[in-house]
């Protein structure tokens, strides 16, 4: 059990974190300023760099967070799925996409300035943990034998990059990143607003395309 040092810590981290976010909404992430954050919090600069010696350890924080959120969303949908878990998984995905707006765009949007995430640091695992959480109705289509081998195959090095990033058979690899690639594009685009002349609701579109690509390569069970 944390004492109570421990958990004053934790609460401080917490409420910083969140006051982040808030001039990540407002500013954006070029704009975040530990000085404003602490100001808004009624810290002082200084003790607020008890917590955090600089912008970047506190944007790592903050993108390690969303990663980890997202992932565990998505895992949550896929292992409650009462049909096909691997549509589930992308509908989850898109769904914290629209939710969260701000902190998709912290993860996937423009890079930002002179920001650099740590070498095989906590955003590169949590990152990963994304992919990861697509992976069980993937491995599972693979074993069945039901997977096809139609997907487009990123060259050889990158390819065994990710095969090790999600840990799954070069094969099957290939048809992860072939689907997560459709995945991703469809909800950038969304989350983005490049597909409001659609219409206000896309989730039609969503499902027919993620039900698509789950039948197409031989996820589906």
């Amino acid at each position: 059990m944390a004492n109570r040092r421990e958990r004053l810590r934790e609460q401080t981290t917490a409420e910083i974190k969140a006051a982040a976010q808030t001039h990540l909404r407002e500013g954006g992430g070029a704009a975040l300023s530990l000085r404003a954050v602490a100001v808004s919090i009624g810290m002082s600069p200084a003790g607020l760099y008890r917590y955090y010696p600089n912008r970047d350890a506190l944007l790592t924080d903050l993108i390690t967070d969303g990663f980890t959120a997202l992932a565990a969303e998505v895992a949550r949908a896929r292992d409650a799925a009462k049909g096909d878990a691997f549509v589930a998984a992308a509908l989850a995905y898109r769904e914290w996409a629209l939710t969260h707006p701000h902190e998709f765009a912290l993860l996937y949007g423009t890079p930002i300035p002179d920001y650099q995430a740590p070498e095989s640091g906590p955003t590169s695992h949590a990152s990963r943990a994304v992919g990861a959480a697509f992976v069980p109705p993937i491995l599972a289509a693979w074993h069945r034998g039901t997977l096809q081998r139609r997907a487009v195959t990123p060259p050889l090095t990158a390819l065994n990059v990710f095969a090790a990033a999600v840990d799954l058979p070069s094969d099957a690899a290939a048809v992860a990143f072939s689907a997560w690639t459709a995945i991703h594009g469809l909800v950038v685009l969304e989350s983005f607003g490049h597909l409001a002349w659609l219409g206000d609701d896309q989730t039609p579109l969503a499902e027919s395309r993620f039900h698509a690509l789950s039948e197409d390569f031989g996820i589906a069970p």
